[in-house]
């Protein structure tokens, strides 16, 4: 096991642990693998620096690697973004946008009351006469 080394596909990017004589070709491509580290190294490594790794040596081996990949994404994410609606969705997004609009209406009648209630209070007071005081108004008030 002093020997044991990972090596790696350079066309999809499966690894596997071998010693240097037992290299296979990849199971799915049927491409040689290529030495990418000791084992024991990439024993010390946590899974996004494995894939950081993995990631580095296949470029660096295939440059046109990162393109293809940028082209899949891209398709990915057209297709997603073309693909329709679901119903249950739209219903909900509608249902939300009532609601939103409920809540904003009762928002407005509710400063518009509190508005004209304080016009009222400053209109009675016009009328009551000098010796009422604040307080006394208050405390009169229907709530």
């Amino acid at each position: 096991m002093k020997d044991l080394s990972v090596y790696y596909c350079p066309g999809c990017g499966r690894y596997t642990f071998s010693q240097p004589s037992e290299v296979a070709d990849c199971s799915i491509c049927n491409l040689s693998m290529v030495l990418l580290t000791r084992y024991s190294d990439f024993r010390t490594l946590t899974k996004e620096e494995r894939d950081r790794l993995l990631l580095q040596n296949m470029i660096a081996g295939n440059p046109s690697i990162s393109s293809r990949f940028l082209d899949y994404m891209r398709s990915c994410s057209v297709s997603k973004a073309n693909a329709p609606q679901d119903p249950y969705l739209h219903k909900l997004e509608t249902e939300n946008k009532e609601l939103n609009d409920t809540v904003q209406w009762m928002h407005k009648t509710i400063w518009d009351l509190l508005h004209k209630n304080k016009a009222l209070e400053h209109e009675l007071e016009k009328y009551l006469p000098p010796h009422h005081s604040q307080e006394h108004f208050e405390s009169d008030r229907i709530i």
